[in-house]
């Protein structure tokens, strides 16, 4: 009697297989971990860019909508007819009136009418945010009409 051989793989050569897949999955995941951590980062960065420009974009408008400007250790003050502003540039973060802004700023230069002050009447203001972006920087002035050199006399 002739007995068939069934063709099977031995106990060694599934051994091989299983540690060669092993690895490969291994070095999946860690390839997989890795693009997370950058997804990360390329998140925080994205927020924080958006953080900064919407943060320009609402000084630039209040700037603008406020006839009186003034700014005295780290305090941002804006009044006009119907609305009152302010901001506070603290370490860490920002307070615009009640809202908090996660942002860590510092007040590099202000300005009045072209020439550096320190505090007062201010119409613009330079903001540094390297410790956010490096090397970003913020820029804001005022667009002045003839009643605010009225009411200014000049000054």
């Amino acid at each position: 009697m002739k007995r068939n051989k069934v063709k099977s793989f031995t106990l060694s050569e599934m051994l091989v297989v299983m540690v060669i897949t092993v690895i490969v999955v291994g070095l999946a995941f860690s390839v997989l971990n890795l693009v997370q951590k950058q997804i990360r980062g390329i998140e925080k960065n994205f927020r924080k860019t958006t953080e900064l420009s919407l943060l320009e974009q609402r000084l630039w408008q209040d700037f603008n909508e406020h006839d009186f400007i003034s700014y005295n250790d780290g305090k941002l003050f804006m009044k006009s007819v119907s609305d009152t502003v302010n901001y506070d540039f603290s370490e860490g973060y920002i307070l615009r009136n009640t809202d908090t802004i996660p942002l860590t700023i510092s007040v590099s230069k202000t300005y009045y009418m072209g020439h550096e002050t320190t505090s007062g009447s201010i119409d613009a203001l330079s903001l540094a945010a390297d410790k956010e972006i490096p090397d970003y920087a913020i820029f804001i002035s005022a667009k002045h009409d003839a009643s605010h050199f009225i009411n200014n006399n000049g000054f």
